[in-house]
């Protein structure tokens, strides 16, 4: 009889085990891990993965373990449990998607390089991630320095060149940039290189870009993107003479209006006076565009630049304006037409400014590239 009973117990808990219903139930509990960026995910995908009976769930698991793993940047864990999802899969798209990954890590340099490959993703996240890169530029340099043989070492120096443009150091990024192109110098596409003469555009050094371009491999640069650097260096060289133009017109209305002044004040000596000092409109500026410069500081370093120049343009064309109009009281009230005339010359001054510090520091250059390919940067 007792044995009767124990038979029938243990027929009834094997009826009642059902393995693909524990796996799903395992599955979603180390989902729900994932969701909320809990690193025992990974364990619980493995431990799914490991266990046995295989279910529909094991290679599934596998595959999470891996993706979260490479997402962790542990790619030696990554590239352990994709070669599970290959040795277990039974999804032909699944297998298919492990070996592509696995061939993905292997191409980015493969076992030697997995702690370098991780560095060199994480300082490049704060890189790009909008804090202070001062130290993660520096320590990405150490990184490079001490690994040229790194299969992605001239993706890193890219990443060190346009941290430094970021920052407005146009010295030590052009050099990241001519470092990277003279490391590729057998690219296929040269796109390092066309990335060094675009560099060299923003940074207004058009003659070196010229040469830059000129030195391209004919039979390996990609056309189209040599075509759009060409046509990108023209467009520099007519912005450089119409900046050069606008500069010329600036100094003339400048030098027109001392002389108007001395006219009206009568002598050099009684102009010297007046524009010895600040005007009202000069002070009434200045702490408004201190204070718009000291907003921009924390912000993005070019613009900060612009900010401060056209700041800076602006307090200067106010003192002028209001030392010419002072020089013009001497002889009698204002016509209404003086008035206007000297409104719209001043408008057109302080325009003109704008329009030479933004594009003189590269803004508008960036700006449009920015807009014709996003703001991504890798």
């Amino acid at each position: 009889m007792i044995r009767a009973l124990l038979v029938i117990v243990a027929c009834t808990a094997i009826a009642s085990a059902d393995p693909e219903a524990d796996a799903d139930a395992a599955f979603r509990a180390a989902g729900a891990l994932a969701a909320k960026s809990d690193p025992a995910a990974i364990t619980a995908f493995e431990a799914l993965g490991e266990a046995r009976p295989i279910t529909r769930w094991t290679d599934d698991a596998w595959a999470e373990a891996a993706r979260l793993s490479e997402n962790a940047r542990d790619y030696a864990r990554a590239r352990r449990d994709y070669r599970q999802v290959v040795a277990l899969g039974t999804d032909p798209r699944l297998v298919a998607r492990a070996k592509g990954a696995l061939a993905r890590i292997e191409e980015l340099g493969g076992e030697r390089w997995d702690a370098v490959r991780a560095t060199h993703e994480r300082l490049a996240s704060v890189i790009n991630g909008g804090d202070d890169p001062h130290d993660a530029l520096q320590a990405l340099a150490d990184l490079v320095r001490a690994n040229p043989q790194y299969p992605r070492a001239n993706l890193a120096r890219l990443t060190i060149a346009m941290g430094w443009e970021a920052e407005g150091e146009s010295t030590s990024a052009l050099a990241w940039y001519r470092e990277g192109a003279e490391s590729a110098a057998a690219e296929p596409g040269q796109h390092v290189r066309l990335e060094y003469v675009r560099a060299l555009v923003r940074a207004g050094e058009l003659d070196d870009a010229e040469r830059a371009l000129a030195a391209l491999d004919p039979a390996l640069v990609d056309q189209g993107g040599a075509r759009q650097a060409a046509e990108t260096l023209a467009t520099a060289h007519r912005r450089r003479a119409i900046r050069y133009a606008i500069a010329i017109v600036i100094v003339l209305l400048v030098a027109g209006g001392v002389i108007v002044a001395r006219r009206e004040a009568g002598g050099w000596p009684a102009v010297g006076k007046i524009f010895a000092r600040p005007s009202t409109e000069a002070w009434f500026l200045a702490p408004l565009a201190i204070l718009l410069a000291l907003v921009a500081l924390p912000g993005n370093p070019l613009v900060a630049r612009a900010v401060r120049w056209i700041g800076v343009a602006g307090v200067g064309t106010a003192w002028l304006s209001g030392a010419l109009l002072e020089a013009a009281r001497t002889r009698g009230p204002l016509r209404a037409r003086r008035m206007i005339v000297h409104v719209v010359l001043v408008i057109g001054v302080v325009g003109a400014a704008a329009y030479l510090v933004v594009d003189g520091i590269g803004l508008l250059g960036l700006l449009e590239e920015t807009w014709r390919g996003g703001p991504a940067l890798e």
